[in-house]
């Protein structure tokens, strides 16, 4: 994922200027080449196929969003991996994004310092790979852990639904929900939501129906 100069290559794609700065101010200038990019197209014009370093893209932009940026790159760029930044209310438009091939995503909520970390834990190998295989193996373990409730509420979580739909869906409380989502985490080894829907995804638990 390092360029030429032998540093990581970050591109940074949102429409808020103030948000873009930030979200560079983050990332050490002796470590990681970043440019940033108001718009998806700007992004795709500059990038040749054989691009290498991570994008690190807003979801929801106009006119084309990260979703669709994230669709893009993975027939213009393949050897790029993206992780989308979302609002809180955005969570279903992220788990379309890894649906397209994102490898993570992080609310705005977040401490960016951890986006840094897990920038540099990327690498180029594709989601198919060996190693993805094993991570995949891991989580289906840690399932195997999980009450009924906890795996249907997994399920939702892997499909995007805030707690408030899942506890309309579920007629269960938010309190409840959240307290379902706090063992969730514990159990899976999830230190946020993006990480448990990353996990939701590669089990196979997001394209699961459900009843909500």
């Amino acid at each position: 994922m390092t360029n030429p100069e032998g540093r990581r290559q970050v591109y940074i794609v949102d429409d808020d200027a103030l948000m873009r700065d930030a979200i560079a101010a983050h990332f050490p200038p002796t470590e990681f080449s970043v440019e940033s990019f108001g718009a998806a197209r700007e992004l795709l014009a500059r990038l040749p196929a054989d691009a290498v370093g991570c994008v690190v893209t807003d979801v929801r932009m106009s006119p084309m969003d990260g979703v669709a940026l994230t669709e893009a790159l993975r027939a213009q760029a393949p050897k790029i991996t993206v992780v989308v930044v979302t609002a809180h209310a955005d969570v279903a438009l992220a788990v379309s994004a890894m649906k397209a091939g994102a490898r993570d995503f992080f609310e705005k909520t977040d401490d960016l310092a951890r986006l840094v970390e897990a920038v540099r834990a990327l690498d180029q190998t594709p989601p198919e790979d060996l190693a993805a295989a094993a991570e995949r193996d891991g989580v289906r373990q840690r399932l195997q852990t999980l009450t009924a409730r906890e795996l249907e509420i997994l399920v939702e979580i892997g499909q995007g639904r805030t707690g408030r739909q899942i506890s309309d869906g579920l007629g269960i409380s938010v309190r409840t929900v959240e307290a379902h989502r706090r063992a969730l985490m514990l159990k899976m080894g999830a230190a946020r939501l993006g990480h448990l829907v990353r996990m939701a995804t590669l089990s196979g638990l997001d394209s699961r129906p459900s009843d909500a």
